[in-house]
């Protein structure tokens, strides 16, 4: 019956939601209830909405066994919205998005981790986005209940980055079972347009039943109220029962009838009218599963093609099945588990045998078989081993590690002495959390096989499993034992394996990290030859930092351990891994070598913009941001910040997001206060607590101590500057680290200074200049030099700035050294050496411009003015009005990028490019793109 009744509320919502999307800003809408409340009918009004609104459609409905089938549900979508086209038309929308999404679906690699899937969702993300970009985008998807978990995942993906985008995403549900996962998620999301749809009242139910012929009378509605408890699809189900079975409605007498009559008791009459043959084909259709083929549905029923086709239309005329599509589908949920629970559960096994079986024969994709042969007797197939881990690898690669786990459990039971389905098990229960169970696996696994690398994996991934059992001491005493027993050359790649386990677990345990740098000494001499070779130089790079060894030895260990972009080869596509290559190159960079590590963020940004993850890019784009720093290009510094936090905006705060936007928050703020800008440094400062309130503690929070202290001392707070360098001194003491690059001694000194002590600043100043001296960087020497003239005596200041005038000359941080000449000139000016005083003003003051300092430009400004020179008036215009993402985005413009590609290239929404673009317009004073060469001449 096509009808919709009480339901103007939920109606006027969808439209509006629509209409909002169509204008740009993305909505969300959940409908949320119980079978048959009528969530399948505002879905199909949703759609005749969208069509008249001139919406591209995509749809996909939820099967519950389809729920094991990795990306299930977005295949659905993709696969509806290709089937529409043929011939040319076809071939091009393969060639392009939609093909290239079906296909990232169909590359499940058995090693795919949660960085393969991050990078799949921002794909499928990009193939809404361009959908939508001729005309506005609906998806709906029914029944999400029972979609798959991978898809589930792109649905709260998508939810969360639509706001910007002409899209409207449309998901009907049952409530969920729980309040975790991406469902859940979505349908309590804060964002998201919740409807819940209420029981028809008794007047509704009238109307239903007037629509049909004659009135009925009070007590027969009363009755199909009662009995139904105004759900919308039981009460029409009651009524078609009743004019099926010649009751008429209004005779009251009916009521008595409809007493009798309940949900299930409806639903089994329907089918107990079926014929035989087409009982056997409704068993066999609910079994498959929607969208289930008439011919394999007629094969696994046993039905011969003559009789098969008779079949389809008795189903199709007792309104059971709907044909329409070329597939069988159950007309609603309802029917299709009235017909499930009529099947006895030998019945149900023998028929999922079967289905299994023409299916294989078929070849249809392994995952489609395991679903049906997991509920089948066992020894159906005597492939099932093979069957049961193609498809664990369809279901990782999704992110599904639970329906991964339960087919390599069933493939062990077909094949309990294979090694490695014994490791696969093991390694799929340590990324679905269940470490006790896998270290078990792992350790069997090891003990079995001949193969030593494979052993050398599988037991230092056990040791990764005791760490989250019994802690990180436990897995280090666990690979100390290991290696103690393990036979042949020390230096063996599998050896090198349990030791860069141990090395990374060493480095999380503060009380082991000089036990860990001796012993990572020992591996000082190794070429990087190896991924293993290279994961101990970083990390013995990144030890040598910590501990401020000689910055050319950490240096040339960093070179080793990166080894001309191997080692971010080794890493792409993990950024579990792509810490190993983030710690070499933090250390390369705070060693001072630039160049090099400008050639490998060169690389890893290409690979990135290519195949990467809006985490990946945030972690090079990071890198970056620390390279800028070291450099002073503040530019750059406040567009990779920018870009990083706007990345991972909509991210989950893992203790990895949380340590990317610490990072660049950081880097923000620096920037922030360069420019003078206390507004912006604060609102950064107080965005990030808010956020991240609640969110994991990372060593990564801990320099944002630094920032803080800074804007403090900016703001004339010396009190609260003194207070945050504290707490920064003594989180780097207990992580067993004082870095010279980010120090706690300067901010102090500063602050000491206000307060008139003196020589407690200038003591500071002294030890700084020694843990400097000791790292021996030209940057990090030459600004301890320069704390030190700033807080010693006048007499002196001079010499000391020359001093660090000469070392920050051999430096790649230019900010520091116009800060540096800006003081020198300052010094001179005091002095009453005010010609000597010019030079170095006017060189610090146009170094700290092209550095993009304001705050330092300034500065060199006034002590010009007061020698009596006229410098020119600092304005902000043109382009110099520009913000750094701004400027980055006009800069890809000016390259012929179109607003998509700057979009992908920086991760962000084309909305978002086309934003920055219009604010630039008008900065510059300009129409379009046409003009903006003149303009940024």
């Amino acid at each position: 019956m096509d009808t919709t009744l009480e339901r103007p509320d939920e109606l006027n919502r969808i439209g509006a939601a629509l209409d909002a999307a169509a204008a740009g800003n993305g909505q969300v809408v959940v409908i949320e209830g119980q079978a048959g409340i009528g969530k399948t009918h505002l879905v199909r009004e949703t759609r005749a909405m969208a069509k008249d609104r001139g919406y591209v459609r995509m749809q996909a409905v939820g099967d519950e066994l389809e729920s094991a089938m990795a990306w299930g549900v977005v295949r659905q979508m993709v696969e509806r919205s290709i089937s529409r086209y043929s011939g040319a038309t076809r071939e091009a929308i393969i060639a392009g998005p939609t093909g290239r999404a079906l296909e990232a679906l169909g590359n499940a690699r058995p090693d795919a981790g949660d960085a393969d899937v991050a990078r799949t969702l921002h794909a499928l993300w990009w193939v809404a986005v361009d959908l939508a970009s001729p005309r506005p985008l609906l998806i709906t998807v029914d029944d999400a209940q029972w979609s798959d978990l991978p898809s589930q995942r792109f649905l709260a993906y998508l939810s969360r980055r639509v706001a910007d985008l002409p899209i409207a995403l449309v998901v009907a549900t049952r409530p969920p079972l729980d309040r975790f996962g991406p469902l859940a998620e979505l349908t309590v999301s804060r964002h998201v347009e919740r409807l819940l749809p209420r029981p028809l009242t008794r007047r509704a139910v009238a109307e239903m039943s007037a629509l049909r012929g004659p009135l009925p009378t009070a007590k027969v509605v009363d009755a199909i109220h009662a009995a139904s408890g105004g759900n919308p699809f039981l009460a029409e189900a009651l009524l078609e029962e009743l004019h099926a079975t010649d009751h008429p409605v209004d005779d009251p007498a009916t009521a008595k009838v409809v007493a009798g009559l309940g949900p299930h008791t409806v639903s089994r009459a329907m089918l107990g009218r079926l014929t035989p043959e087409a009982l056997r084909l409704a068993g066999s259709v609910a079994v498959l599963g929607t969208r289930a083929d008439p011919w394999l549905a007629g094969s696994v029923a046993g039905l011969p093609a003559e009789e098969l086709g008779v079949a389809v239309e008795a189903l199709v005329a007792a309104n059971v099945v709907d044909a329409g599509s070329g597939q069988l589908n159950f007309l609603h949920p309802v029917i299709h588990e009235a017909m499930l629970s009529t099947l006895r559960p030998l019945e149900r096994a023998a028929l999922h045998g079967k289905a299994a079986t023409a299916l294989y024969a078929e070849r249809a994709p392994a995952d489609r078989v395991a679903a049906h042969l997991a509920l089948a007797p066992s020894g159906v197939l005597p492939e099932a081993a093979a069957i049961y881990r193609e498809a664990a690898t369809s279901s990782l690669a999704g992110g599904d590690t639970a329906t991964a786990s339960k087919y390599l459990a069933r493939a062990l039971e077909a094949d309990p002495l294979n090694p490695v389905l014994q490791a696969d098990l093991g390694l799929t229960l340590l990324r679905a959390g269940d470490a006790r169970t896998a270290r078990d696996r792992l350790r069997d696994a090891a003990s079995a096989t001949d193969d030593v690398q494979a052993r050398a994996d599988w037991l230092a991934a056990a040791a990764l499993a005791t760490s989250t059992v019994d802690g990180a001491p436990a897995a280090v005493a666990e690979l100390q034992e290991r290696l103690a027993e393990w036979p042949g050359d020390p230096f063996d790649p599998a050896r090198l394996t349990l030791e860069a386990r141990l090395g990374v677990l060493r480095s999380f345990l503060p009380g082991e990290r000089r036990i860990a740098s001796a012993h990572l000494h020992r591996f000082n001499d190794l070429r990087g030859n190896t991924p293993q070779a290279r994961i101990l130089l970083a990390l013995l790079a990144q030890s040598g930092r910590y501990e401020v060894s000689p910055y050319r030895e950490v240096a040339s260990t960093a070179e080793r351990a990166l080894r001309h972009g191997a080692l971010f080869k080794d890493s792409a596509g993990s950024p579990d891994t792509l810490v190993s290559w983030l710690l070499a190159m933090m250390s390369l960079i705070a060693a001072d070598g630039v160049d090099l590590a400008r050639e490998e963020i060169a690389q890893a940004q290409g690979w990135v913009r290519r195949h990467g993850s809006p985490i990946e890019f945030a972690m090079v784009a990071n890198v970056n941001d620390f390279l800028a720093w070291r450099c002073g290009d503040l530019t750059a510094v406040e567009a990779d910040s920018d870009g990083v936090l706007a990345a991972v905006a909509p991210e989950e705060l893992s203790p990895q997001v949380v340590a990317l936007r610490a990072t660049a928050v950081h880097f923000g703020v620096y920037a922030a206060l360069e420019r003078g800008d206390f507004d912006g440094a604060k609102a950064m400062l107080a965005s990030f607590d808010e956020q991240c309130r609640d969110a994991p503690k990372v060593i990564a929070m801990m320099w944002l101590h630094e920032a803080r202290a800074r804007l403090a001392l900016d703001q004339d707070d010396p009190d609260l500057a003194l207070v945050h360098a504290y707490r920064l001194r003594d989180e780097t003491a207990a992580a067993n680290m004082d870095p010279p690059g980010i120090p706690w001694r300067s901010q102090a000194a500063l602050a000491l200074l206000r307060f008139g002590e003196v020589e407690a600043a200038r003591s500071l100043a002294a030890d700084q200049l020694a843990v400097a001296g000791k790292w021996g960087t030209p940057s990090d020497l030459g600004t301890a030099l320069r704390l030190k003239a700033k807080v010693g005596e006048s007499g002196s200041r001079v010499q000391t700035l020359t001093e660090a005038i000469a070392v920050l000359e051999e430096a790649p941080t230019r900010l520091e050294l116009a800060k540096a000449l800006i003081d020198l000139g300052e010094a001179y000016r005091v002095a009453n050496r005010r010609t000597d005083a010019r030079e170095p003003l006017l060189r610090g003051g146009e170094l700290a411009a092209k550095c993009g300092s304001p705050v330092q430009r300034q500065r060199a400004a006034e002590a010009l003015e007061a020698l009596g020179d006229r410098p020119r008036s600092l304005t902000s215009s043109g382009q110099d009005s520009l913000t750094a993402s701004e400027r980055r985005v006009a800069g890809l413009a000016l390259n012929g990028r179109t607003n998509r590609d700057i979009a992908q290239e920086l991760f962000v929404s084309p909305k978002t490019v086309e934003n920055h673009l219009g604010r630039i317009y008008v900065k510059l004073g300009i129409t379009g793109r046409r003009e903006l060469a003149r303009a940024m001449a």
